[in-house]
C-alpha cells in the first residue's frame, strides 16, 4: 500500500473512533491530544506521507482499536510499527528542517 493511501486509511480509522483531525502548518510534527475533553490528532500538513503515517500510528496507539473496521494490511502495518517501536527498533526523524527536537519530540 502506498504511503498516501495508508494515510487516508489511518485517517478513516481515527475518524471512525470519533477523533477529530486537524492539519496545521508550523514547526511541530503532530500527535494525539485531548483539548476541552475532545480527542484530537494534530498533523503537520508539511510532513511527507511516510512520516505522517508514523505520526498517525503513534497517535492511534492511545485508542482501543478492537472491533474497529480497517483493511487487514493497515491493521498488520500498525501492529508491526507498534511492535518495532516497543522494542526500540524504530527510529524516525520527523523533525522539520531547522527544528531541534528533544528525545520526546
Amino acid at each position: 500500500m502506498n504511503p498516501e493511501r495508508l494515510v487516508e486509511e489511518l485517517l478513516k480509522v481515527a475518524q471512525h473512533c470519533g477523533i477529530r483531525i486537524r492539519r496545521e502548518q508550523g514547526r511541530f510534527r503532530g500527535g494525539y491530544c485531548i483539548v476541552r475533553q475532545q480527542r484530537l490528532i494534530l498533523l503537520n500538513r508539511s510532513l511527507p506521507p511516510e512520516q505522517m503515517g508514523y505520526v498517525l500510528a503513534e497517535a492511534l496507539r492511545h485508542v482501543p482499536l478492537e472491533g474497529v473496521p480497517m483493511r487487514p494490511a493497515v491493521r498488520a502495518w500498525l501492529s508491526e510499527v507498534w511492535e518495532q517501536s516497543a522494542h526500540g527498533a524504530l527510529l524516525l526523524d520527523v523533525s522539520m528542517p531547522g527544528q531541534q527536537l528533544g528525545r520526546n519530540g
